[in-house]
């Protein structure tokens, strides 16, 4: 028995459920062979943050990147955190609303996502580019989950969906680093940072 034959055997929910799950552990392994342990366990913890309200790219990508993670790095880091609870909710829209806490946390975020379209209704004509734009632009929490719910709301199909988190997250993720890396850079060249905190992020960034 092929592992196709095997597969068809398996129930949707299950299959659906696992591979977010594998791209996120695969995610994980790659973490831990390519960061030293200290940086590894700095970037988890921002991951960590970056789901659960009200932390926001915005916060964690300067934070990681002052912590001494290479800019690059914390972009794609949290640019994943994005792909991956982007790929849980189209595969599992309907059971997310069902999870303790997280459940909470989507029904708050989906009357805030009706309120965004609704004062801005030009996004409806926009298709995949209104979900990138929504993800682009830092708010609180993850951006795969907010784009997820747009998307529902308008109507888009899934690949469109995903295509709009993949685009908007990798140009957000990657302009915020960047620019924080520039910040950075600047302020501990010009001795701007006092003293106690130039000692911590100028030593390891």
């Amino acid at each position: 028995m092929n592992i196709v034959s095997l597969l068809k055997n398996v129930p949707y929910r299950v299959i659906a459920v696992l591979i977010p799950v594998f791209v996120l552990i695969l995610h994980l392994a790659v973490m831990y062979t390519t960061l030293p342990y200290n940086l590894f366990l700095t970037v988890t913890a921002l991951m960590v943050t970056y789901i659960l309200p009200p932390a926001g790219k915005e916060t964690v990508i300067p934070l990681g990147i002052a912590l001494g993670v290479p800019w690059y790095y914390m972009a794609l880091a949290i640019a994943m955190i994005d792909i991956e609870t982007g790929i849980f909710m189209a595969l599992n829209f309907d059971l997310a609303y069902k999870i303790p806490y997280l459940g909470g946390i989507l029904v708050s975020t989906t009357e805030k996502m009706k309120l965004v379209i609704t004062r801005h209704r030009w996004l409806a004509g926009l298709d995949f580019l209104a979900i990138a734009l929504m993800v682009m632009v830092p708010f609180f929490g993850s951006g795969g989950i907010r784009g997820s719910i747009a998307g529902k709301l308008l109507g888009l199909e899934d690949h469109l969906v995903f295509f709009g988190i993949l685009a908007g997250t990798l140009i957000g993720c990657l302009g915020i680093a960047l620019g924080s890396d520039v910040i950075i850079g600047y302020l501990c060249a010009n001795g701007v940072l006092p003293a106690e905190i130039s000692v911590i992020i100028c030593n390891l960034t």
